[in-house]
């Protein structure tokens, strides 16, 4: 049995208090406590004491369940990789203790008492829409069994961990992080580690907003979650060549049959001659390995450009992956790719895969969900996944973090392209000049290159969403991310969503890709004629540093209360009104030849962050689920608000309900769009009963009017409302 070490002393103010992260064991039921809640009026958040006690075998073993991760890269031979995901020891500092240092030097895991448990990964703020998050100071703890004996060193790699981490083993300090959304490890020395093979390992975690714990997080429109989200990964070794396995492969297509890797091992101090490499691809025998030799620089082995035999193209409609695998002094890594090229066509300065023009099609998605918040069960990505298929999606803008591994192993093997930028929207000219804040950017820029290399459906790399990109003095740090990835990465675009009416930092783009609302949030009120005069300009070059670069539009749509469907007191918060304004922001974006694709925002609705909590109110219908408003508080003159602590833009709602007509409309175009068979039966259109022809665009691309489709929809729904017989004083009207 593993034996948790039992803290020395006790704080009383540490003690879990009801409402815990404890909560979200994943043997709860999600659905059911939301339930619950609504019909009770209780706190959801009390839930939490459902998981505040512990089991009833083994009170202090929480480490007999040994796992494997099930995302890339893979590892093997004599590499103990031990997943740490499961019950962990936890507590946090009550709600109304604002003033903890995290950054206490001082502090020592034995003052804190972990009597309660929680599942991790997991949130610490979870709650519903309109009802603010846990702001404070998390602890977990828990035991990992190894090899009994002295062991030359270890690597907990944590998959997200938020905001600002500090991590313990025995009792000893070995490192913090300063990034919520992105991965990153820390080196365990081999002096600290117990000979008796059991290890002690403890997080403290602060998920408040703070410049110095938190540099990166500025703020943003959504819910800025806290504690270990992702996984935690234990990388352990019982021999003496473990400073020289290998960490991680890098895989860059350089034409559609050949790679360049390059090799990073576990000692990043590594120099000299390293020998005995031996690289497979795919199933090859050991008569069709590599064996290589290399020269380390700093743990870093360049080992050239080698063909992939019998290559297959990865592409949106075949998203054929390749696996390449390194074996050095016993230890394998596996790492997934795929064969692809971007560029972009001379003459139309439209993006090109495989030398192909490529319309993209599809949405921005945060990763977010009622009752897990930010950490995914494979369930909630494989139904995103299919519901972005289903809306004709080959298209994912990653907002506004870096991804979920396991989210972009989907994306790779559904050939949907992705977009993967940095945690920074919110970012204003006064933290480009912090000098902290561009110290823990470029560290959060490099980790999120480190762990999202070799994924083949990102195609863009991004950062500063909506930033001051006004200013020439924002100007240098945008060149300085923009060179950081060039430096790693020529095989990608560069980008960021730009908002600014002038924009003087172009320069730092490869792609020139803008966020605006016409007729929601701008003063623009015909989204036809702003998206086609924007298009025109960028090129033929009237902006500064955009000549023969393509154009994207990052962000566009409008917001529609899921049960809003026609509503004549506040038109501009029904679904109809969101339908017709998204239809005329796709219409343009499919027919304009210089429009190089549109990500909607956004694809689902989603919880807001805490000044944008109390705006407006919702009652929900007792006994009802997934939650529904009876009646909602808006202010039909303010776009910005947030009906119920929600960003209502989505295409469907926070519990993944279709929103229509506008689903099944852009469903329809962008499938036809992509010139793939509809892999939805759009039901709105099957009762319409009228079949639209197709047009020629001047440029002859294929198209569908979207406007008419919203049209005919709703002309149709008034017919049905006037054949509804009307009460007239209790009594069916003749």
């Amino acid at each position: 049995m593993a034996v948790l070490l039992v803290p020395t002393r006790r704080k009383q103010r540490m003690k879990m208090p009801p409402g815990g992260p404890g909560w979200r064991m994943r043997c709860l039921i999600g659905s059911l406590l939301l339930s619950l809640y609504l019909g009770s009026g209780l706190l959801v958040q009390v839930a939490a004491a459902a998981t505040t006690r512990p089991p009833k075998h083994d009170d202090d073993d929480v480490s007999k369940t040994l796992l494997t991760p099930d995302y890339w890269p893979r590892f093997g031979g004599d590499r103990q990789v031990v997943l740490l995901d499961g019950l962990w020891k936890t507590a946090r500092e009550e709600p109304s203790v604002n003033n903890v240092d995290a950054m206490d030097p001082h502090f020592h895991p034995s003052q804190i008492d972990t009597g309660d448990y929680t599942s991790i990964p997991s949130t610490v703020d979870q709650s519903p829409p309109g009802t603010l998050g846990y702001r404070g100071v998390s602890y977990f703890r828990r035991t990992v069994v190894t090899i009994p004996g002295h062991q030359p060193g270890a690597r907990l790699q944590f998959q997200s961990c938020g905001f600002y981490c500090r991590v313990w083993i025995n009792g000893h300090e070995i490192g913090e992080h300063r990034s919520g959304w992105t991965a990153f490890f820390l080196d365990i020395p081999p002096e600290i580690l117990h000979t008796n093979g059991t290890q002690e390992v403890f997080v403290l975690a602060d998920n408040r907003f703070n410049q110095t714990t938190a540099p990166v997080h500025t703020g943003g429109d959504f819910w800025h979650y806290g504690g270990l989200f992702r996984s935690v990964e234990w990388h352990g070794q019982s021999s003496k060549q473990y400073n020289d396995w290998p960490w991680r492969l890098y895989v860059l297509p350089q034409s559609l049959s050949t790679v360049h890797l390059e090799l990073h091992l576990m000692n990043l101090t590594t120099q000299g001659l390293v020998n005995n490499i031996t690289i497979t691809f795919d199933n090859a025998t050991q008569d069709e390995a590599l064996h290589l030799s290399g020269t380390a620089v700093n743990g870093v082995i360049d080992l050239g450009i080698h063909k992939v035999p019998h290559p297959r193209i990865w592409s949106t409609h075949d998203p054929q992956l390749h696996v390449v695998h390194v074996e050095l002094h016993g230890a394998i890594l596996s790492e997934r790719f795929g064969l692809r090229l971007w560029t972009v066509d001379p003459v139309t300065t439209r993006i090109q895969l495989n030398g192909h023009i490529l319309k993209l099609v599809g949405y921005n998605h945060h990763l977010q969900w009622p009752e897990t918040g930010a950490t995914a069960t494979r369930d909630q990505l494989q139904l995103d996944l299919q519901l972005l298929q289903q809306a004709g999606s080959n298209f994912v803008r990653g907002a506004h973090y870096p991804q979920d591994p396991r989210w972009l192993d989907l994306l790779d093997e559904h050939g949907i392209v992705a977009w993967s930028e940095t945690l920074g929207p919110g970012v204003h000219l006064e933290d480009l000049r912090r000098p902290l804040f561009r110290k823990y950017q470029e560290i959060q820029m490099k980790e999120m290159l480190d762990y999202s290399l070799n994924h083949a459906s990102i195609a863009f790399w991004g950062f500063f969403n909506e930033g001051p990109s006004d200013t020439e003095e924002a100007c240098l740090t945008y060149y300085d991310n923009y060179n950081l990835i060039k430096a790693r990465d020529k095989t990608r675009f560069v980008s960021y969503a730009g908002n600014k009416k002038v924009d003087v930092c172009y320069g730092a783009a490869d792609v020139i890709s803008r966020n605006c609302y016409p007729t929601w949030l701008s003063s623009y009120t015909n989204p036809d004629a702003m998206w086609n005069d924007f298009a025109h300009q960028v090129k033929t070059g009237v902006f500064a540093n955009t000549t023969g670069k393509p154009f994207l539009i990052s962000e566009t749509g409008a917001s529609g209360l899921y049960e809003w469907d026609h509503n004549e007191t506040a038109v501009r918060w029904s679904l109809e009104y969101q339908a017709r304004v998204i239809a005329e922001d796709v219409h343009v974006a499919l027919n304009n030849s210089f429009i190089s694709g549109i990500s909607l925002w956004h694809f689902f609705d989603f919880k807001t962050e805490d000044k944008f909590e109390h705006d407006t109110s919702c009652d929900y219908l007792p006994d009802v689920y997934p939650p529904t408003c009876g009646y909602i508080d808006v202010n039909i003159s303010t776009p910005h608000l947030r009906p119920g602590g929600l960003n209502v833009k989505g295409i469907v709602d926070y519990y993944r309900r279709k929103k229509q007509p506008i689903f099944d409309v852009v469903a329809l175009l962008f499938n036809a769009t992509r010139n793939s068979p509809n892999q939805y039966e759009l039901s709105f259109w099957n009762n319409i009963n009228h079949t639209t022809a197709s047009h020629r665009h001047k440029k002859n691309e294929q198209h569908y009017n979207a406007s008419y489709l919203v049209q005919q929809y709703y002309w149709k729904q008034k017919q049905q409302r006037q054949q509804v017989p009307k009460l007239r004083h209790g009594r069916i009207r003749d």
